[in-house]
């Protein structure tokens, strides 16, 4: 087998596989309802264990394994990385000109630099929120990526105190 698998399910979805380096093989089939089901296969091919995530979950774990809450680095890159990227999580005020607008509308990368990973949203989670549906709301908390400079001119374009 390939290191990494896409086969179309007719009438289901998609798999993607993916050929890990102990010999197990992690499946994961998408349906086109969003569902998402994960199966991890031994070396045999006999199924070890099998998860089912919502399209919510999904989004989420998938911005787990991205790194996007956490990244382990090691020393000298740990002290490089953290000098150059920075993830602050970042509470819109009412008087916010985001409110109101999609990340499309707003083109928040081409005013800033900065990137929108995820919004919080009254204890919710919308992880890679959708360009051109999810909608900014007063109290939301992006999580925001760039360096120094492009996280300050978000929060200045922004009214963010």
């Amino acid at each position: 087998m390939e290191f990494f698998k896409q086969t179309e399910l007719p009438g289901i979805g998609k798999r993607f596989s993916i050929k890990l380096s102990s010999g197990q093989i992690v499946s994961v089939i998408i349906h086109h309802s969003g569902k998402r089901e994960i199966y991890v296969l031994d070396e045999e091919g006999d199924v070890e264990c099998t998860v089912t995530l919502t399209d919510q979950e999904a989004r989420e774990m998938g911005m787990v394994l991205a790194g996007a809450f956490y990244q382990p680095v090691e020393g000298d890159k740990m002290q490089m990385l953290l000098k150059q990227l920075v993830m602050e999580w970042v509470e819109l005020p009412e008087q916010s000109p985001l409110i109101g607008q999609t990340l499309a509308e707003a083109d928040i990368r081409k005013k800033t630099g900065a990137i929108v990973l995820g919004v919080v949203r009254e204890g919710e989670i919308f992880p890679a929120p959708d360009p051109k549906n999810f909608r900014f709301k007063a109290g939301d908390i992006a999580i925001v990526v760039g360096n120094r400079e492009q996280i300050d001119k978000f929060i200045k374009t922004y009214s963010i105190k």
